[in-house]
């Protein structure tokens, strides 16, 4: 008798709280507690997970959230997927290699990886040769020396990837891993005959080169037949153009480029997957000048279908009408 009276106490005295106004936060907001995997400081990784990290405790009551520094997309993956943190940002490639445990992930499966959202800018593939080359085409590059930036980068993969469509297999090639700024000098010294470079655009290596002048170079652009059967086979990569006005080359490029989603663990409960999706896209200003590639953020861009959605963001786009 006496435990059911002070049960009654206790919710006497949350009426008479909500009565006059007083919120009290529920169990489960006071628990709420999130790690983001974020990249390295000077990546955009970085500043888009603190703006998320920011929209996240500003909107859900009593969320602690920790933004955590890794090396990038790789490690990005198998932290959430592992579930070492709950939410990090990836390269769709990296996410679907993965959760399928092909490529990259080859015998380490990690079937816990969900998509949150995506939309986030990618970066397109820089082919650069010395205009002097003769190189026109992807086609013409067997045989020949490339640097394909830091060893395990998505640029190296996707490269690779690329020219198989072409029938170059890697040992075709002479492979240099060097970091972006390396590749280009190498280029200009003639050390190897293309450089290749994801990035945002504009790629700051790249407009170097086109402001100075003192290298006449090109970009390769993909043949749309390629780029079609490509992209067939990858969803995760998509095929833009840079235009011609951006590196003053007189002509545009057609290349592939990047995705970039935000990815979390398959155990995050779907109240508070969907709380999270529902902050950040009421509050997207905030993710727009987090980075500048956080612009391209939006509703209509937010959910893919070449990976499992988590239950609660895809509960808040049903909402919204983006997804069936």
């Amino acid at each position: 008798m006496k435990n059911k009276k002070i049960s009654f106490a206790i919710a006497g005295v949350a009426s008479l709280l909500m009565i006059f106004g007083v919120g009290i936060s529920t169990a489960a907001e006071q628990k709420v507690h999130i790690s983001i995997a974020a990249g390295p400081a000077g990546g955009s990784y970085y500043p888009l997970s603190v703006g998320m990290s920011e929209i996240i405790r500003k909107n859900i009551t009593g969320a602690k959230v920790d933004v955590v520094n890794t090396g990038g997309s790789t490690e990005n993956t198998t932290m959430v997927g592992a579930g070492e943190c709950e939410i990090g940002i990836t390269n769709g490639d990296t996410a679907y290699e993965g959760f399928t445990g092909t490529g990259r992930y080859a015998g380490r499966k990690l079937p816990n990886i969900r998509v949150l959202y995506a939309g986030i800018a990618g970066g397109p593939l820089h082919a650069v040769v010395g205009q002097a080359s003769g190189i026109k085409s992807y086609a013409h590059l067997k045989g020949k020396k490339i640097a394909l930036g830091p060893q395990g980068n998505t640029t190296g993969f996707l490269t690779l990837a690329l020219l198989k469509h072409y029938g170059i297999q890697k040992q075709d090639l002479r492979l240099s891993y060097l970091n972006f700024d390396e590749g280009i000098q190498a280029l200009q010294d003639g050390q190897v005959d293309v450089t290749t470079i994801i990035g945002p655009l504009p790629l700051p290596s790249v407009k170097q080169l086109a402001t100075f002048g003192r290298f006449a170079f090109d970009l390769i652009s993909i043949e749309e037949d390629k780029a079609q059967v490509f992209r067939k086979d990858n969803p995760f990569f998509n095929v833009i153009k840079i235009p011609a006005a951006m590196y003053g080359l007189g002509h545009e490029v057609k290349t592939l480029s990047s995705t970039n989603i935000v990815i979390v663990n398959a155990k995050l409960s779907e109240d508070v997957a969907y709380r999270v999706t529902k902050s950040i896209f009421e509050n997207l200003s905030m993710m727009h000048s987090a980075h500048p590639s956080g612009r391209a953020i939006k509703l209509e861009n937010a959910a893919i279908d070449y990976l499992p959605m988590h239950p609660g963001a895809e509960k808040y786009f049903r909402e919204k009408g983006i997804k069936k």
